[in-house]
């Protein structure tokens, strides 16, 4: 256990008080177990390569968890910390014993304004029945729960995983045996949504006026029968939770607001420039949006059909070029040589058009963008 009281009868974090006091106290035989009130010792260290923490006598407390690995107490004590940074308003104690669920609470939170969660960290195996009575205990107490899974179980396909994964809709593993520790986020997506992002361009961007992009998921098979999903990797420093408890990542914020944005870009009948600014602008600096994106789609809007209907400006069999059009079209020319002189070469303008959204009417301006390039 990572907890005692000590003799003032206040509960010690092993990881957190003086070793040569906690030594003391257990030569006096002046530390506590907090849920039996027998007497408990400090035990490991750096010296004997194991984590600091306080055991009993063999087999004299059934509330013991003393045979918890070292990822275990070690995730413990990150995750208390980690909640600590983000609630300092909160009180916050590791290995709560609670009459009601009648469970120790890895990590305990108390909210100031009274919500109450319980944080778990699991790294040994779990029946998909007990992970269900002790969810359901939680949730019938007013405690919110959030799973959170060693990195050693995160290749197995266990029954539990999968109903942690429904009931949360994300599911987050933790290897806090390297440092800083790291963390490997998952959640289920639709096949519309994997498509998108499968044909996304995604990576680190060194072009004139482009952002770099944002680090992408793997998209993948979910433990179980859930189907598709997306993993994120990172280190834990980088992740938050949400005023409800919810995992939050910049990453995924980002492709789901990205994701959003294409739905109602999908199912808008027209062209809308402030949606499309705001989808362009995770990706793109307002400069190669304001220089290039919305000269363009202006032109677009009064005449979508130009490029198109004289074929990159040499005209069709039987609509020959007329004068007006052919000015437009050396206009268009003159101006994407200014471009260039500004930085946005060829190989940046087909940068810049991937960033597009290839969805509903943004599609035909895509192609627009497309032809403007090419047109000679």
């Amino acid at each position: 256990m990572l907890v005692a009281y000590g003799p003032d009868g206040h509960p010690v974090i092993a990881e957190e008080a003086a070793l040569e006091q906690l030594q003391r106290w257990s030569r006096e035989r002046s530390l506590y177990c907090p849920n039996c009130r027998g007497v408990v010792h400090v035990r490991g260290g750096q010296e004997k390569r194991t984590h600091l923490h306080f055991a009993h006598q063999k087999g004299e407390c059934a509330w013991s968890t003393e045979a918890e690995s070292i990822r275990h107490a070690t995730g413990k004590v990150a995750l208390a910390a980690w909640v600590r940074e983000q609630f300092p308003d909160a009180i916050v104690t590791l290995e709560e014993r609670l009459p009601e669920p009648n469970r120790i609470a890895d990590i305990f939170v108390r909210h100031a304004h009274g919500r109450l969660w319980a944080v778990e960290f699991q790294c040994a195996p779990l029946h998909v029945e007990e992970w269900h009575h002790r969810h359901m205990a939680y949730r019938n107490a007013g405690i919110h729960d959030i799973w959170i899974i060693g990195n050693n179980r995160r290749e197995k396909q266990e029954a539990f995983l999968e109903a942690v994964l429904t009931a949360a809709q994300e599911i987050l593993f933790l290897d806090p045996l390297v440092t800083p520790p790291r963390i490997w986020l998952r959640w289920p997506v639709s096949r519309a949504t994997m498509h998108v992002w499968q044909h996304s361009p995604h990576g680190s961007h060194n072009l004139h006026g482009l952002h770099s992009a944002v680090q992408a998921p793997t998209l993948d098979g979910l433990v179980g029968r859930i189907g598709y999903g997306a993993t994120l990797s990172g280190q834990l420093q980088e992740m938050w939770l949400s005023a409800n408890g919810m995992l939050m990542h910049p990453v995924r914020i980002h492709l789901e607001k990205r994701m959003h944005l294409l739905q109602e870009m999908e199912k808008a009948a027209h062209v809308n420039e402030e949606l499309l600014i705001s989808y362009l602008h995770q990706s793109l600096d307002e400069q190669a949006i304001r220089n290039v994106i919305i000269p363009l789609l202006h032109a677009y809007s009064r005449d979508p059909d130009l490029f198109r209907r004289y074929n990159y400006g040499r005209g069709l069999p039987d609509q020959p070029l007329g004068e007006e059009d052919g000015q437009r079209i050396q206009k268009a020319c003159a101006w994407r040589t200014r471009l260039a002189q500004q930085g946005y070469h060829v190989s940046t303008l087909q940068e810049l058009v991937k960033e597009l959204p290839y969805a509903g009417p943004y599609a035909a301006f895509a192609g627009y963008m497309e032809m403007f390039i090419t047109i000679v």
